[in-house]
């Protein structure tokens, strides 16, 4: 059975494509199927699986206008392995605006136009674009679980979290399954004041976060610039074992399970 999960926040800079992609190398390296869709215009995701300087030949725009079928736009070699993309361009951008009514019109057309591929993961994640719109609506329409990455240490993280509440919870109106799944502290040091503070602040609003955090780390970023995932760039990092424990906490929440995997 396929799981689809969400990575979501309506504010930018907080981690969520690096978690995306981080998850997904992770689950990979536990023994799942992993299908990764950008669904960000931004296509970060798709930079850091596929590459910096080429996109895939059909991305996710020509997948919802219906001009290509599915199965061409999945991308089976990338720098993650065994895991597939199906990847974005800024032309996404312009797809959204063609396409939406209002945020949660039609929310069941990504669903639609990818059910058919969906089935034949383990697990499929989606990365979301940084604001409340018809993809993030969309996302949410077609997943099992949601989970939020929050900057730990600022004090405007929680800024506009009602907001975000509120979407989840009209997208529960549309699809009644969707499961908050927990908040994710990115950018998180322990020893720091303002960490231990906002942290406990966020778990007042969330009621739920992953204990295992996504560390401030330079290397995560020269990581990035390499075209890797800190689990790629040093198995033994401290983000990278933080990861690892992220990715095993969401396969508990989530229940994931491999194919032929029996129900514990």
């Amino acid at each position: 059975m396929t799981t689809v999960i969400s990575f979501a926040n309506h504010k930018g800079g907080v981690g969520k494509t690096t978690l995306a992609v981080s998850i997904a190398d992770a689950l990979s390296r536990e023994g799942f199927d992993v299908l990764l869709i950008d669904l960000d215009p931004q296509g970060n995701a798709t930079r850091l699986v596929y590459s910096f300087d080429e996109t895939p030949s059909v991305t996710i725009e020509k997948i919802l206008d219906n001009s290509n079928p599915v199965a061409s736009a999945i991308v089976d070699k990338t720098r993650l392995g065994d895991v597939h993309l199906i990847g974005s361009t800024l032309k996404l951008s312009t797809l959204e605006r063609h396409l939406q009514l209002n945020a949660f019109s039609s929310t069941n057309h990504v669903k639609d136009r990818l059910r058919s591929v969906m089935s034949a993961y383990d697990v499929v994640i989606f990365d979301t674009p940084p604001s409340l719109s018809w993809l993030t609506a969309n996302a949410m329409a077609a997943s099992d679980f949601i989970f939020i990455p929050v900057e730990s240490g600022s004090k405007l993280s929680l800024i506009g979290t009602e907001d975000m509440l509120d979407f989840i919870h009209s997208a529960k109106a549309v699809n009644p399954k969707l499961q908050f799944g927990s908040a994710i502290l990115t950018r998180h040091d322990a020893r720091k004041k303002m960490c231990k503070i906002t942290s406990q602040a966020i778990l007042d609003f969330y009621e739920r976060v992953l204990e295992h955090t996504l560390p401030t780390s330079t290397d995560v970023q020269k990581a990035q610039a390499e075209g890797k995932t800190i689990l790629q760039y040093d198995r033994d990092h401290t983000a990278s074992k933080e990861i690892v424990g992220m990715a095993r906490e969401i396969v508990q929440i989530a229940g994931l399970r491999k194919a032929g995997e029996e129900v514990a």
